[in-house]
């Protein structure tokens, strides 16, 4: 009896330590996935200031130049500057908002918030990509 009761005993010690490591190993995954899309363009953030100065630069030089005959290309660099501006911040709005999911969550609520978080940060992602490569293709046309 001691020995059936024993081996319940340790079975359930190990369950009980295997769903723990497996809720970590599960969430952690997700979180470090989520931290990766964050950190593949977080250090693109200078190039993104860099490219906003120079669209700003660039159209305040047109509107001294004669703003009435380059009125469509400083609207142009006025909406790039912009969709920068939009890029670089709405990393730091993600950044701000985002907190690590507590130990003691529960699994599903972690997993959730970290799925909520990883569209977001995806959306972060794609809106300094997309605006670098807008920036890049219009800024090269000059």
């Amino acid at each position: 009896m001691k020995f059936v009761f024993k081996n319940l005993l340790v079975f359930f010690l190990f369950a009980t330590v295997s769903c723990q490591s497996e809720k970590k190993d599960e969430v952690g995954d997700l979180k470090e996935e989520v931290i990766a899309i964050h950190d593949e363009v977080m250090p693109l953030m200078g190039e993104l200031k860099s490219l906003k100065k120079e669209a700003d630069t660039l159209a305040e030089q047109l509107s001294m130049e004669d703003s009435v005959m380059h009125q469509e290309r400083i609207q142009e660099l006025k909406a790039l500057s912009k969709q920068l501006d939009q890029a670089f911040e709405g990393m730091f709005i993600w950044m701000r908002q985002f907190k690590a999911p507590e130990e003691d969550m529960e699994k599903s609520e972690a997993i959730e918030y970290l799925n909520e978080q990883k569209v977001k940060v995806e959306k972060v992602n794609k809106d300094i990509k997309e605006a670098l490569a807008t920036a890049k293709q219009e800024l090269d046309e000059i």
